[in-house]
């Protein structure tokens, strides 16, 4: 008897330790569209100056400990050599950085397009990170687009999609859009499915919103809101693309499309804070503070 006390004594310190670790808030920078340009401002546009704005949000983030970054999409605005200017700030985070595919990383000349995920140190263009009880699920919206590279299988689901969204009178249609195609839909339910088992909380992260304004969404996005709205592991959606940004509620999922970082003269990123129960956001710069409570 007191040899089996003396074996849980010795165990209580690691299970509990294992407890906090699963339970402990998951911090996560996020920003988006930053999308610089050497080249003059257009309208709301301030290419040049999305810069310092990335310098300044390196410095919050490195100053807090964050458990990873993302970048929404946009890097540049086009212009393979942009990249140039763009990607040594990025290597400057201290958290992991994590970026998502956005129709103006490919607006760039054609012999850069097959190689460009190489040069961003990206795999592949859909993956997910597990943080802590968190799944964030990336996914490539560049998957069925005009400006990234298209197999012809890829064309042909495209043209399909696009000339039926044409004929049902669906502004979504627009070449600056894009969409999830069949394998990485099915990948998506597959890490869906198991997230679900293993009890995780999933937010999802693309470029192109589901639900914002009618002419910047995702091209099949109400096929989309399908399957996540299917399960309920699924908390969130971040987005970016529109640059005023927004915010839903649908069927228990907030859907959040964070303001773009070009368009604005102060700055806009946030930090997210992931617990138990709700999604933190703190907002710098015109990106507002929201709290989020989950299903």
């Amino acid at each position: 008897m007191v040899r089996s006390w003396l074996i849980f004594l010795s165990l209580a310190p690691a299970c509990f330790f294992s407890y906090a670790q699963e339970e402990r808030p998951v911090h996560i920078g996020i920003f988006t569209d930053c999308q610089y340009c050497n080249c003059p401002d257009d309208g709301a546009r301030m290419y040049r100056l999305s810069l310092s704005k990335i310098d300044s949000s390196v410095e919050a983030f490195n100053s807090l400990p964050l458990d990873a970054v993302f970048h929404l999409g946009d890097m540049i605005d086009h212009d393979y050599g942009n990249y140039d200017s763009v990607i040594p700030r990025f290597r400057r985070f201290i958290a992991p950085l994590y970026l998502v595919l956005g129709n103006h990383d490919y607006m760039i000349g054609k012999e850069f397009k097959a190689s460009l995920k190489n040069r961003l140190g990206l795999k592949e263009g859909y993956y997910r990170v597990d943080l802590g009880k968190w799944s964030l699920i990336v996914l490539n919206g560049d998957d069925l687009s005009y400006f990234a590279p298209q197999t012809r299988a890829q064309k042909e689901e495209r043209n399909e999609m696009v000339s039926g969204l044409y004929s049902g009178i669906h502004f979504n249609g627009m070449i600056w859009n894009g969409g999830i195609g069949r394998e990485q839909m099915k990948w998506l339910k597959e890490q869906l499915t198991e997230a679900r088992i293993a009890g995780r909380n999933v937010i999802v992260l693309c470029h192109f919103p589901l639900f914002s304004r009618k002419d910047h969404t995702l091209y099949n996005n109400s096929e989309l809101f399908a399957v996540l709205a299917g399960n309920a592991s699924v908390k969130a959606y971040f987005c970016g693309h529109f640059h005023s940004g927004n915010y839903q509620e649908k069927q228990g999922i907030h859907l959040v499309n964070f303001k773009g970082m070009v368009n604005t003269t102060v700055n806009s990123f946030s930090v997210v804070t992931l617990t138990a129960d709700s999604i933190l956001i703190r907002g710098y710069g015109r990106e507002p503070d929201r709290r989020l409570g989950i299903r």
